[in-house]
């Protein structure tokens, strides 16, 4: 009864201060002397560090016949859906690889593309039966318009109004570093070559066609106060981006959590498109679409954890309803993380909708360290 309800019947495939003290230690030099010549890859497996942004990862490849990636090229094109996933374990979640096959499978016609950060330490091994063929690695290649590459990170920063931001390293030093570098990392990646870009907990339901989902920002909720950036489109070039980009090389605060995310994307919708907090009538730019929470965040935060249930909520209607005409949903990761995803339990919410959307991630459940 619940898998029927819920079923979606879309058929898949500023000038720098001259100072007199004394230079301080740069916290990226020392990363650099440490790791410059390898890539890592969980943490024992070391590649050469290629003359490129990154490595394509191949399935029972050794990664040294890895073929490389540059970023920014023509075949980085607006079409295309792109996450970032900067724990550096080059590892996923059972939940991360639904969300990416989730993509690929309802969007065959566009490249998916997985950036994966390298971790931080690494033990050298470069054997020829070193091979690195995980379960998400394996499921994801599967999908002939998926590509999973290890960036070279200080490349893929470099030549860009980022690179100061990023070889300074003051972030590395913020008890936020992880969430900061996502922030300027999928703005980067906008500016370098455009796309859509989905958080690593975003599911998607259904194929992401039209007009619609052109240079588009979606509302986080019912009021329309918050824009999130969980979900962003933009043309390469786009203003907004340029703009974004300006604002993160200028103003970094190692202490503000939220800042370089949904505050700095409401802070330039206001200058520029004179957006006012939950009236998105009076947003002046033609060019950046605002879409409804439901196309995306059908439960809102507070109430993840309901999708977790294990006897489910037959009594929610209105929110099955809502799950079910969205082109996405938002797992909360921040939030329901702790929350176990039984992929076999029959009335939990978030199983279902994961066995009817990424099937074969689920088909390989029992091989993945955390769900």
């Amino acid at each position: 009864m619940l898998e029927e309800f819920i079923h979606i019947t879309e058929k898949a495939n500023k000038p720098k201060e001259h100072s007199q003290q004394l230079p301080q230690p740069n916290p990226l030099q020392q990363y650099k002397e440490e790791h410059h010549k390898v890539l890592c890859i969980n943490s024992n497996l070391a590649v050469d560090l290629p003359e490129t942004d990154g490595l394509i990862m191949e399935p029972n490849v050794h990664p040294s016949q890895w073929m490389t990636y540059d970023g920014g090229q023509e075949n980085d094109t607006d079409d295309r859906i792109f996450f970032h996933e900067t724990s550096g374990h080059s590892d996923l979640s059972l939940r991360q690889c639904c969300a990416v096959e989730s993509a690929a499978r309802h969007n065959p016609d566009r490249p998916i593309q997985l950036f994966m950060r390298s971790p931080a330490t690494c033990i050298s091994d470069n054997s020829p039966s070193s091979l690195h063929s995980p379960s998400w690695l394996k499921v994801l290649s599967r999908y002939s318009n998926v590509a999973a590459v290890l960036l070279n990170e200080e490349r893929y920063f470099a030549g860009t109004p980022l690179e100061d931001w990023y070889s300074k390293g003051v972030w590395r030093t913020s008890r936020f570093q992880i969430g900061h570098l996502s922030d300027y990392i999928r703005i980067l990646s906008l500016y370098k070559g455009g796309g859509l870009y989905l958080d690593m907990d975003i599911l998607t339901l259904r194929a992401f066609k039209g007009a619609m989902f052109r240079n588009c920002l979606v509302y986080e909720n019912d009021a329309m106060d918050t824009i999130g950036n969980s979900v962003l489109h933009l043309e390469r070039g786009h203003r907004l981006t340029s703009e974004l980009i300006q604002l993160l090389s200028e103003e970094y605060d190692p202490e503000a959590y939220v800042y370089h995310g949904p505050d700095a994307i409401a802070e330039i919708m206001n200058r520029i498109c004179k957006l006012v907090a939950g009236n998105p009538k009076s947003n002046e730019c033609d060019n950046v679409r605002l879409l409804s929470h439901r196309h995306f965040h059908p439960v809102p935060a507070m109430f993840s954890h309901m999708l977790f249930q294990s006897n489910g909520n037959l009594r929610d209607v209105e929110t099955l309803f809502h799950i079910k005409e969205s082109f996405g949903l938002h797992l909360w990761n921040s939030i329901s993380l702790r929350e176990p995803m039984n992929v076999d339990n029959p009335k939990q919410i978030v199983a279902i909708i994961a066995r009817q959307h990424c099937p074969l991630t689920v088909s390989r459940a029992a091989d993945f360290k955390s769900l």
